[in-house]
């Protein structure tokens, strides 16, 4: 049996979270964090794989939907910053490819109008995305740890231009899972239907929590740093 914990702290013990919040799991993965966990809490995870105690427990308490903690010195925003990359590369090279594999495969099963729309419609969101995080890989990013690492900020950019021009970058998937319910005829019986369904609300959610880290966690300490920057 394990212990319901309502208040998420450096005490919890990381996975009763995890069962609580199986969310909890792709914050394990962008922090390249294994299973096999055992009793440990979040704070002894944490020490163990080299991660600032308070940003793991800031990233978890966002993913489970409970009010995070600040965020406090540049040691814990650098680890949230090499979270936020590693996100990235994972979307790009693991989750984006594995729906995109299950479109086409499910495309070949369904009306040919159908399945072209389905594809395209992917392939569009997948430029789109592609364009969001090469911003903030090239741009964003570099930015932000030259501030942290040599505390001085670039002349042509400053984090309000990120903050004013930050999409959404979940509402395709939106408008694709409402093709899949509502469009695809129910005479298609596939179980790449289901399979896709599940992954859009899956990615749907991370690049939600992913979103808010970027809004209000990153984006107001970075603000506060070039304020004080002289």
């Amino acid at each position: 049996m394990y212990e319901i914990d309502t208040n998420i702290s450096g005490a919890s013990r990381l996975t009763n979270i995890i069962i609580e919040h199986p969310n909890v799991l792709n914050v394990l993965e962008y922090f390249n964090i294994p299973l096999g966990l055992g009793d440990k809490t979040v704070a002894e995870v944490a020490e163990e794989y080299n991660i600032a105690p308070n940003t793991l427990e800031v990233v978890i308490k966002v993913y489970c939907r409970t009010i995070p903690s600040r965020i406090l010195n540049k040691e814990e925003i650098h680890d949230l910053l090499m979270f936020l990359q590693t996100s990235h590369d994972n979307f790009k090279l693991v989750k984006i490819p594995e729906l995109k594999n299950l479109i086409e495969n499910f495309s070949r099963e369904i009306p040919v109008k159908y399945g072209k729309m389905l594809v395209a419609f992917f392939d569009e969101y997948i430029q789109e995305i592609d364009e969001h995080f090469m911003y903030e890989d090239k741009k964003v990013f570099p930015y932000i740890a030259n501030i942290l690492h040599n505390n001085k900020e670039t002349k042509d950019f400053k984090i309000r231009e990120f903050e004013r021009n930050h999409t959404d970058i979940g509402h395709k998937l939106f408008d694709l899972k409402n093709i899949l319910i509502k469009y695809i005829p129910p005479t298609v019986v596939s179980e790449y239907r289901k399979q896709i369904l599940n992954k859009l609300i899956s990615l749907e959610r991370d690049l939600m929590y992913h979103t808010q880290l970027e809004d209000n966690i990153l984006v107001p300490f970075v603000k506060n740093m070039e304020i004080n920057i002289k």
